[in-house]
């Protein structure tokens, strides 16, 4: 399958301001600023998306936060679109936002971490509590992004995939690890199933990897690349025995 990423302005723009009307294009959940609109040319930021009802639902949805029907609409499109890349990062950044993941803050609360906290725990503080339920949705935002194939995927996509796949972690290690308030046990670290790792493991090193991809990356994913480098570091014959090894000094 060829997917086709359309590009929301048609005149070449700064790549900052191209990377943030990007983002926001599938990430605001209220109506877009008029002054954003403006700072990055003339016209509807929206122009360059083909016109159709299905997607015109979800970004009508997303954009009052009603991310089920946005979720719903998307997936209609797809089943008979379903080269369209564009709609496919809509569709995941729906399941994020259903999760509690702001693509536009979450870089800004990674960033600002609280002087002397480390990098997992300013992370784990930035992104949303392991419920069952954020699990399966951001599950669906990774399986999204990772089904347009790397070699089209855009820097913002790669973006969202590496914040997809870092909340995955987090989410995963908190429902199963953790004593509800976030915090990591010892007593559960050691109970974690050797699947649970994995998921975790492969998660940050997915991060690692879509973060590599971007010509441009971003610098708050340098601390999720902190972590599946100490994770590599630590002692242990297998990944799953590292990773419980590392969170253990996370505990």
């Amino acid at each position: 399958m060829n997917y086709k990423a359309e590009p929301i302005f048609s005149s070449s723009k700064s790549k900052k301001c191209s990377r943030l009307v990007a983002l926001l294009t599938v990430s605001f959940s209220t109506a877009m600023p008029a002054f954003l609109i403006s700072a990055c040319g003339s016209g509807n930021v929206f122009s360059g998306v083909v016109k159709r009802s299905d997607s015109d639902k979800a970004q009508a949805a997303l954009e009052s936060g009603d991310y089920d029907s946005a979720i719903d609409s998307l997936n209609a499109y797809l089943k008979d679109h379903p080269d369209d890349a564009s709609a496919r990062s809509m569709l995941a950044n729906a399941y994020l936002k259903k999760s509690g993941v702001d693509l536009l803050k979450i870089g800004t609360s990674i960033s600002s971490g609280t002087q002397g906290q480390s990098n997992w725990s300013t992370i784990s503080g930035a992104l949303p509590s392991g419920t069952s339920e954020n699990v399966a949705n951001v599950q669906a935002a990774v399986a999204a992004l990772s089904s347009i194939p790397a070699e089209q995927r855009t820097d913002e996509q790669n973006y969202q995939l590496a914040v997809a796949q870092t909340t995955l972690a987090v989410t995963v290690a908190k429902k199963v690890a953790g004593d509800g308030s976030g915090q990591l046990t010892t007593e559960k670290i050691d109970q974690m199933s050797d699947t649970d790792a994995l998921t975790i493991y492969n998660a940050l090193k997915g991060s690692k990897d879509a973060t590599g991809a971007m010509t441009t990356p971003d610098s708050s994913l340098s601390k999720v690349n902190s972590i599946t480098d100490g994770i590599d570091s630590q002692s242990g014959t297998t990944e799953a025995e590292r990773l419980r090894n590392y969170l253990k000094t996370q505990s």
